[in-house]
């Protein structure tokens, strides 16, 4: 017997899909109550097809729960595409709360501003994508639904593994058939091979790129939650905070009120971006809650 090495697709309660070296996909089981494996897992399976383990993770995508709990959906994604759109409206934090993601878990996230010809509104957190920029992080937009300049994005996610994440409704449908002209023969491979429905909306699926890497469909959210972070963690995930931490009066300071504070002098100065700063007040207290 030899065992297979294998790409999980997607996962469900015992059984999944996985991605082959020949390009073929197969159908897998596990066990429950075990180690249960993730969309973008790299896995061995046995000549029957069963999970025999799964190899070490690079990064891991996920959210939190009710309880203030990281809960995990995807592993060893390079790269995290959040994407809004003038309709509907994201919510002022929405942006912040994925960036604050990927950068506590070492994903290189990208802001796509999807049906951009309707008109980008010229209000937060829209407004607030310039500052977003000069911190280097890439913002792109597109209209998926013409193949306005997909052609940057394309790029972007060439070889790489990208999970589109954000709000139902913003087009992350649009962009994943555009960039995938295949992407209904791929899901309905998919539903065959898990036994689950083509419209199922509510597990993590990864589709490969014609162009080499993966593209990932995380089930759509109305709003994105963060987990409880302690307040240093958290404060390391902006960047624009990070030359000035360490250097207020109190070892414990939270960048809010207190004095002698550096990431405030640097925001009265202008090294830090006003917009930046109310956004890290308001998670403040959002995290306020895990503690109660």
């Amino acid at each position: 017997m030899s065992n297979t090495d294998a790409r999980v697709l997607v996962a469900h309660s015992d059984h999944g899909s996985a991605l082959v070296a020949d390009g073929s996909m197969v159908s897998f089981n596990f066990r429950k109550g075990g180690d249960r494996p993730l969309a973008g897992d790299r896995i061995e399976l046995d000549d029957d097809h069963r999970l025999v383990s799964i190899h070490p993770r690079t990064t891991v995508f996920g959210r939190g729960d009710h309880a203030g709990r990281f809960r995990p959906t995807a592993a060893n994604i390079d790269q995290l595409l959040i994407v809004v759109a003038p309709e509907p409206l994201p919510s002022l934090d929405l942006i912040t709360r994925y960036l604050v993601m990927a950068e506590l878990h070492q994903i290189t996230p990208i802001v796509v501003v999807n049906k951009a010809d309707l008109g980008v509104p010229q209000r937060p957190p829209f407004t607030d994508l310039e500052a977003l920029t000069k911190l280097g992080y890439t913002t792109l937009a597109v209209s998926a639904k013409s193949d306005e300049n997909l052609a940057p994005l394309q790029a972007l996610t060439a070889g790489k593994v990208s999970l589109l994440a954000g709000q139902s409704g913003v087009g992350k449908s649009s962009i994943l058939n555009a960039l995938i002209p295949d992407t209904e023969i791929l899901t309905g491979q998919l539903s065959n091979a898990t036994g689950k429905g083509k419209h199922t909306t509510t597990t993590t699926r990864f589709y490969p790129l014609p162009y080499g890497g993966f593209l990932v469909d995380s089930p759509g959210v109305w709003e994105y939650g963060l987990w409880a972070i302690p307040t240093e963690e958290l404060a390391h995930a902006f960047r624009d905070f990070r030359p000035f931490l360490g250097q207020c009066r109190f070892r414990d300071c939270t960048h809010d009120h207190e004095p002698h504070c550096a990431v405030i002098k640097a925001l009265k100065d202008g090294m830090i971006d006003e917009s930046r700063h109310e956004a890290w007040r308001r998670l403040l207290r959002e995290q306020a809650r895990y503690s109660k």
